[in-house]
């Protein structure tokens, strides 16, 4: 696999990544930052700025494209400077793969790869949370170390949120 910041040549990929979302009836994009309601420069520009100098409230980030070969799989974002309260809510990594490639072992390989970048940041734990409703990511989380250690009700009223901590 391949990580890497977002560039402005890659709005095709980026596009048909979505595409892929919208046609399988999802309306939000996991770990995109507002990709999909974005104007794409302006999305692109986000990006280098949370990683290089950050944002006031969120701090700095990194969003990676993740690809095989020239495939996107899928999106992450590495939030490694958030509040506390922040990350109570949003966890410090998000990911999101496309529904072609699911159940395929990429998520898991993603999320080792945050690990490790999150490591490399002087991290020593991370937060992550899913919807109680979607085995296949809590799955993801354990594989990788995580242990629940919160569940409640979500900001998106009605929906129950899994939280989980895997120390680094």
């Amino acid at each position: 696999m391949i990580y890497r910041l977002p560039e402005l040549d890659d709005r095709d990929i980026l596009q048909e990544y979505v595409r892929e979302h919208f046609d399988n009836g999802e309306t939000s994009i996991s770990a995109s930052l507002g990709l999909s309601s974005s104007e794409y420069g302006e999305w692109v520009e986000k990006i280098r700025i949370n990683s290089a100098e950050g944002d006031s409230d969120w701090g700095r980030s990194l969003l990676y494209l993740c690809l095989d070969q020239d495939r996107l799989i899928g999106l992450m974002n590495i939030r490694y400077e958030l509040p506390t309260h922040l990350r109570r809510l949003y966890g410090d990594i998000g990911y999101g793969v496309r529904p072609s490639e699911r159940n395929k072992g990429y998520a898991t390989m993603m999320l080792c790869h945050a690990l490790s970048v999150c490591r490399g940041k002087g991290m020593d734990s991370v937060i992550l949370g899913c919807f109680k409703d979607n085995p296949a990511s809590a799955a993801v989380i354990r594989k990788n170390g995580g242990v629940l250690f919160e569940e409640n009700e979500n900001y998106k009223r009605g929906r129950i949120s899994q939280y989980y901590l895997i120390r680094l």
